[in-house]
Order: C-alpha cells, then structure tokens, then sequence
C-alpha cells in the first residue's frame, strides 16, 4: 500500500507573495477557462442574458424589459455590468455574460484571503481561501449569469470591513457603506438588511454599542440612499406600480409575508436551506462534524472575531429559512464566513486525537472519492475512441442521462481539448490518492485535497459542460424559427422562453387566455403541444422542434404554424387555451406584474 511519510505544510506557500499568484492561478482555472466555450442552455443564465441584450437594442438602462415583455425581478448592477463588459467586447453571447460573475468570484476569493490574513493569520486565510473556492455552490455560481455572485463579493466586502473598523484594523466604514449600496443595486434591500442585521447582532453579543459612534451612520445612511434611491426613483417613474408590484412588494415584502396575489416557486419547509447548505458546500460540508467537534471541545479559541463569523454564518441561515421561497445559491452570502470557520475548526482538530482521526478519515474518503471519480472520467472519455460507446450510452441511460448526442459532441471536441482533460483527470487522481494515504492529518493536506477538486472541475469545464451545454442549447432552434416566422405575428404559449428571446433577437408577446390577437405561429413546450385537445391539433401544425433541454431526455420546444380556419374549419386561437393543462401552465407561468410596453 501506497504511504507517504510527511504531509506538506501550508507555511510555505501562504505567504502572499506565493499565495496570491498561487489564487489567481486557481481562480483564473476555475472561473475563467473556457468560460465562453458552450451556448447559454439554462433558463436562469438566460433570464439575466434577455435583461442585458434589451439595455443593448436601446431599452434604456434604468428599466429595460425582460424578453421585451417583463420587469427584471432585481436591480441591475450585474446587467451594467455585462452591458459594459459586450460593448468593450463588440458582441454578446455566453462569455460576456459570464465573466462579470466569474470576476466577482475571483475578487471573493483573494478578499478571503487578505481579510483573514489581517484579521487571523496567513495560514489559514489561505486554507479559507482555498475551501471557499472549491465547494460545488461556488464553482457553480461562479460560471454562471446569475446576480447572486455580485451579491456575495459586496457583502463579503462590508462585512469583513466592519469587523476590521471594529477592531481598530484600519477598516473604512465607508467601503462597506458603498459594499452594502452596490449589493441593494444587485439584488435589492437583502443587500443592506444582511449586513445591518449582522453588525447589530454582534454589536449586541459583544456589548460595544459605542462603536457605533465611530461608525459614521449619518454619512453612510446618506450615501447608501444616493446611490440606491436615485437607482429605485427613476425606476418607479419608469415603471410606475407594475414596479412597484413586481421588485418591491413580490420580491421582497410577499416573500415574508405571505399574500394570495402572489405565488412562489421554489417552495420548500422550513428545514429545507439547512439541506441545501449540506450538498452546496460539498466536499467541505463532510468535515462539518469533526469542526463542530473542536468548537464543542473549545479546540478553537472563540474570540470576538470567531463569534462574529458564527453569527454571520446563523443570520443568514436563519433569514433565508423564513420565506418559502427557497434556493441552494441565496445561501453564498454566509459561503465566506462558513469557509473561514471550516479553515480554523481543520486547523484546531489537528490538536486532539479524536478529531485528529476524524479529519483524517474524512480527507481519506474525499481523496479515495476524488480518485476514482477522476479514474472513471478519465477512462470514459478515453473509451469514446474506442468501442465502448454503445456501452457508454447504456450507463448513461441507466443513470437518467438520456439526452442523445451527447457523447457525439464529447466526440467533436478538439483532441488537444480531450488531451488536456484527460491530462488534468490524471492530475486530480493523483491528488486524490495523495489525500487517501497520507500518514497523518495536516491542513496541508487538506490543502493538496482542494487542489484536485480543482484539477477535476476544470477538466469538466474544459470538455463536458461544454458538450453538455451544446446539447441542450436551443441556440439553432431559436435561430430557425426566427428565420421561418419572419415577419409574421408570432406568441409564446403560455410563457416566455428566455433562451428563444436571447437568441433568436425578436421579442414576442405572451398569449394569455382573454388575448383577442391570432397569431400565426406558437412557441411552446412540446408538454404543452401534446396536453392540448384534439381540435387544438387539427388548428395548429407542427413546423419544427428541437431536442431536449434537459439530461432526462424532456422540454423540447416546438414551433406551431396555425392552420386557416377555411382549411380546417378551426377552433380559434383563444380556444387553444381553454384545455385544462394549459390552463394550468398558463396560470404558474403568469409573471406576478404586468409588462410594460416596448420604449
């Protein structure tokens, strides 16, 4: 059996000479590598995508229209941002998109480090660092078109700076006041209640409420309502009460409060974000017990900064509880104080032999899964070549992955593409079988651990998200059925596609049930086609349909043409509707405020 005698040690490498390029590198392997190499194919990316690409086609930058039909659900920052990023770039597409989110990442990342190193120690502020960057919530976030990246960075940023103002480190309260305003501007007032919530909860622990006189409130009220009063006034009169309704009362006030005018997604219990935080922060979540351990056993020292890092973590754990509305990713904004606490609780379990055994057990498992999950993708991508693709195809089928061409497109990526994966898959065994069998726990081991996570991800980002995403793109869908409506009158039924507005570039109305309008062709799911009656098929032919947008093989859409009712001697439009599974889709698609009409 394979044993190694000597752990590595972080002491060499967390200096920040070594350690900040050492977190670029990561950072830019992670969040920005091959960023740009696949189609946006899922509908949150796209919702935010749609957002962008009205600001560009003259839709104004204090209120432009999702899909030309539907008030942006939150702030813009992140959309300026991209706006920004496709008008330096000369276009937009998935890239442009993505990289503010990735940037944003990136920035999280090195903050975690330099907050931690100033208010802890360089050792595991790099270890926190490290931890932060390779949990599956954060990677994904990271790559993605979503505002919840911008939002964790500018919280993180006046958190962690109230507690160095605090402390008498330096801190400038006005950095976090401007922190707290840009992370309203991005996902509104949950940008400013966290942070207050917070500072006033530790403030009350502590007993050091005369910190607050050195807080400069006045200036930061007054700053905060500058920024983020001119940004909400301007998209009131532009929007008037379909705003209102929409970004204030339905996004934030019916979250809580709970109002028969306003109907959820994402409902989930109470217990439900505890689950959630479990599975995000993946590989790191599976030492939460040995951590939990060296806290109870007073392994790590609990100070004023310790507490304060335990009460971010259960405010907002405890806020995103009360809706019922619930998403793995609202909880990034503890993802930084949860990833110091994870750096110290490893670091405090290497002093006693219990915990000691069960970071090692626990290290052991993750580089023993680590391995053999490199192993396997290693050996299927190698096996494409081979001739034990029907085989391959077989797996996958049995594991729920039932969306065809997919290992045809794996296929299509460039050798020297499937050359480095491969290479990178092998790089993250080794890693893997490092923590497996190493001799005794050390923090820099687990360090080694996070390394071929971050080998593995970016040998899947390099090749298969890629494959993934050209697969389930309905980036030439939209496009011809752009070219086959034309200049015709055409609707979605019953909801807006986001990807279909983004690509295909025209934005088409939302027939409802009361609509008097005909139009000549339909975009719907291909569910909803096949819930519709019998004289809702003789009235509308089916013209084309792409293939599916989810692993599992489902949610085609489809293009249908309405025949003549001198043809057909059809039902009209209006009647298409009256089905009662259309009715249904109609009525959970509705957006919860009316649209406003195109500037």
């Amino acid at each position: 059996m394979l044993r190694v005698v000597r752990p590595i040690s972080l002491e060499r490498v967390s200096y920040p000479a070594v350690a900040l390029p050492l977190l670029l590198c990561l950072g830019g392997a992670l969040f920005l590598l091959n960023l740009g190499g696949y189609p946006i194919y899922t509908t949150g990316e796209a919702r935010e995508a749609v957002t962008v690409a009205d600001m560009l086609r003259g839709g104004g930058f204090i209120l432009p229209l999702r899909a030309g039909v539907e008030i942006p659900s939150k702030p813009l920052l992140m959309h300026w941002t991209c706006a920004l990023v496709s008008l330096v770039a000369g276009r937009l597409n998935g890239w442009t998109v993505r990289l503010p989110s990735a940037l944003f990442a990136i920035c999280g990342v090195l903050l975690e480090y330099l907050y931690l190193r100033q208010l802890f120690d360089q050792r595991r502020a790099l270890l926190a660092a490290l931890i932060l960057a390779t949990n599956i919530q954060y990677l994904q976030a990271g790559r993605g078109a979503r505002v919840d990246m911008a939002l964790t960075l500018f919280i993180e940023v006046a958190l962690f700076e109230f507690l160095r103002c605090a402390e008498g480190l330096g801190g400038s309260p006005m950095l976090a006041y401007l922190a707290a305003a840009l992370a309203v501007l991005t996902k509104g007032p949950v940008g400013l209640f966290l942070p207050v919530a917070i500072a006033a909860a530790w403030l009350t622990w502590e007993r050091r409420w005369r910190l607050a006189g050195k807080l400069r409130l006045g200036a930061g009220a007054v700053l905060v309502l500058a920024i983020d009063g001119g940004w909400y006034i301007g998209a009131i009169w532009r929007g008037g009460m379909a705003f209102v309704r929409k970004q204030i009362l339905a996004e934030n006030l019916f979250r809580l409060l709970p109002s028969h005018t306003f109907h959820e997604g994402h409902a989930h219990p109470f217990y439900w974000m505890e689950a959630a935080l479990l599975v995000g922060f993946v590989p790191w979540s599976l030492f939460i017990p040995a951590g939990a351990a060296a806290l109870l056993e007073k392994r790590v020292r609990l100070d004023a900064r310790i507490r304060y890092l335990v009460l971010w973590l259960a405010v907002v754990l405890l806020f995103y509880n009360l809706p019922r509305s619930k998403r793995g990713v609202y909880l990034l904004a503890l993802y930084p104080a949860l990833s110091a606490l994870m750096a110290f609780c490893i670091s405090g379990c290497l002093s006693a032999d219990r915990t000691r055994r069960w970071v090692a057990a626990t290290t052991r498992l993750c580089g023993g899964v680590l391995a053999f999950g490199g192993f396997v993708a290693a050996g299927m991508l190698a096996a494409l070549h081979g001739s034990a693709t029907a085989s391959l195809s077989r797996m996958l089928w049995r594991l729920g992955v039932r969306v065809p061409g997919l290992l045809d497109r794996l296929l299509q990526t460039p050798i020297f593409l499937q050359t480095l994966t491969i290479a990178l898959l092998v790089v993250a065994v080794g890693f893997g079988l490092y923590a497996a069998f190493y001799r005794s726990p050390g923090d820099g081991v687990v360090a080694v651990l996070a390394c071929g996570i971050a080998a593995l991800m970016t040998a899947l980002s390099i090749a298969v998200e890629p494959a993934i995403g050209q697969t389930l793109s309905l980036k030439d869908f939209a496009r011809r059925a752009v070219r086959i409506i034309d200049d015709h009158s055409a609707a979605y039924l019953p909801g807006v596609n986001y990807e279909i507005a983004f690509y295909g570039g025209k934005d088409f109305p939302v027939l409802w049930r009361n609509a008097p309008t005909k139009p000549d062709y339909l975009l719907c799911r291909a569910a909803v086609y096949q819930s519709m009656g019998p004289g809702a098929h003789r009235n509308l032919e089916l013209v084309t349909e792409s293939g599916p947008t989810n692993l599992d093989g489902r949610g085609a859409m489809v293009l249908l043409r309405r025949r003549t009712a001198a043809a057909t001697g059809a039902t009209p439009a209006r009647r298409l509707l009256e089905t009662p599974a259309s009715r249904r889709s109609a009525k959970k698609a509705q957006p919860g405020a009316g649209g406003l009409p195109r500037p």
